[in-house]
Formats: structure tokens, sequence, C-alpha cells
């Protein structure tokens, strides 16, 4: 059985409106008393093309996450699908940030409610509503009307980096939420992660056990003899200093890319075995 070497990521994803769009743009303004929200159409996503982080997205995979998620579906039909204002991030330096919060958008932070996601063309376009109840959404409101900005959207998901033709193409297996940004990475769509201490560690993914160790020289070393490592790295113009750690199963290096986090199988038995040894003697002390 050939071994699956597509490597596990999490990424959050900017987008950006087309040049001609920006000039199109305008919203419906409501008043309820004190408060008011915006309802206006956005361009949440391209697909087909390479973004401004050299990654593409297939709309065939996001079109199918979006209509056979029950958590997607479930939220649209109550209107509740969130986006926060910006993406979560550990308070202070050193600290984790649990996958369960990257994995589920927290109310307390949302600035607007995103309904009726649908596909025109390359483009991932939706109807977006700011979320008068907190600060948050007021926030956005304001900026949008005061500051007159046209609203970025940043796709939070869960999924593999596949080397397809010597392309990063991602295959998102999870698609989160779209959250509001200021600084735009498709071209086409508009509207960190702190680096962890050492010696802690963060749940990669939800589902499984595995965890971050920030062993860096043991890293270096496994990443040095990875071919997909290699290729990762050159593909986002990344250096030595992205690679941060390794599995606490040994089983994969870990590459950080700004925000965003990529979990890489290692290919070769002997480093494999070799990383496993080491990591295990590492946490035992």
């Amino acid at each position: 059985m050939k071994q699956d070497l597509s490597t596990l990521c999490f990424i959050r994803e900017q987008t950006s409106y087309p040049e001609d769009y920006k000039s199109k743009f305008g919203y419906e303004l409501h008043e309820r008393g004190s408060r008011f929200y915006l309802i206006f159409p956005a361009i949440l996503q391209s697909f087909d093309v390479m973004n401004r982080n050299r990654r593409m997205y297939t709309a065939t995979n996001i079109m199918d996450r979006i209509n056979n998620d029950e958590y997607i579906q479930t939220m649209l039909r109550q209107n509740s699908w969130i986006g926060e204002i910006d993406h979560p991030s550990p308070a202070f330096m050193g600290q984790d940030l649990a996958m369960n919060r990257i994995a589920n958008p927290d109310p307390k932070f949302s600035s607007h409610f995103i309904r009726a996601p649908r596909l025109n063309g390359n483009l991932l376009e939706a109807t977006v509503q700011t979320d008068s109840s907190n600060e948050h959404g007021m926030n956005m409101a304001i900026k949008i009307v005061d500051g007159k900005i046209v609203p970025a959207f940043s796709a939070r998901v869960l999924g593999e980096l596949q080397n397809r033709s010597g392309k990063p193409v991602v295959n998102v297996r999870k698609l989160i939420c779209y959250d509001w940004v200021l600084y735009p990475s498709h071209s086409e769509a508009l509207g960190k992660i702190s680096q962890p201490l050492m010696e802690s560690a963060i749940d990669v993914e939800k589902e499984t056990s595995s965890k971050i160790v920030f062993f860096k020289e043991l890293a270096k070393m496994a990443a040095n003899n990875s071919e997909e490592a290699a290729w990762l790295c050159e593909s986002f113009g990344l250096t030595a200093d992205a690679v941060t750690g390794v599995t606490d199963d040994g089983e994969s290096i870990i590459i950080q890319e700004n925000q965003d986090i990529y979990v890489q199988p290692i290919s070769d038995k002997n480093i494999k075995a070799k990383t496993k040894n080491m990591v295990a003697e590492w946490l035992n002390g």
C-alpha cells in the first residue's frame, strides 16, 4: 500500500476583490435603534489560479465542502455561519492555541454572517451581513461606512497540501469559515499564530492525538533528508528557519509559514526511525 505523503495543513488564506470590483462595491444600511448593520455582496475566494501565497484551490473541492458539510449547511439554514474579526491567535507569545479553538468560530468575536454562498465562474460569492450585536461587527460596519474600506476575507481551513504537476494545491478537508481581515492573498477577492516556545506542544488536528514538539535541531535533520519538505519550502520560498518541529510520534516534520502550519510526513524509513527514537528520548527526559 502506497504511503500517503500529502502535507496536513492549517491555513488562513486571505483574499481580495478584483480591482474593478472595488469601484462597484456598495452596501445596504439597516438601522436598529442605536445600532445598525450592513448587507453587501462579497467575493470570498477565487479558484484554479495561483494566489499571492503561491497556493491553488479548486472550486469542486470547496463547493463540495460547503454543500456536504453538515455543520456549514446547518449554520446556513439557521443564518448563523459566522466569521470572526481576524483569525484566532494566542493572547501572549509562547501560549498554545488549541485546535478546538481554531476549528470552531467563537460567537463572542463574530463580526459578520455569511449567507447564500454560490459559485460564479471561478469566484465564490456570498451575501455578508455585519453583526450588530457586538463591538466587532459594529467595528466592521463603521470602518466600511466611515473609513470607506472594502472588507477583505480570509478562508480558515484544515486540509492537505498536494503536489499536482509541480503546483501546490490545497485539498480542503474542513472549511471552517471566512474571517474578516485587513490585508488581502487572492488578487481576485476582497469584500499569526505566535511562535510557541520550544518545549510547548499544540494539537495539529482535531481528530488525532498528534502534537507538535518544537525541537528545531531534530526537525532540520529530518527535513534535510526529505524531498517532500524540500519541495514545500522551495514552493513558498521558505528557509530552514521555517522548520520548527516534529510531531510527538516522530512521523512528520512541522513547517511554519507565517500564520500557517504544515505537517509533512517523513518518507525515509531510516530518518523516521531515528526521529522517533530521538523524540521518545527527548519526551522521556
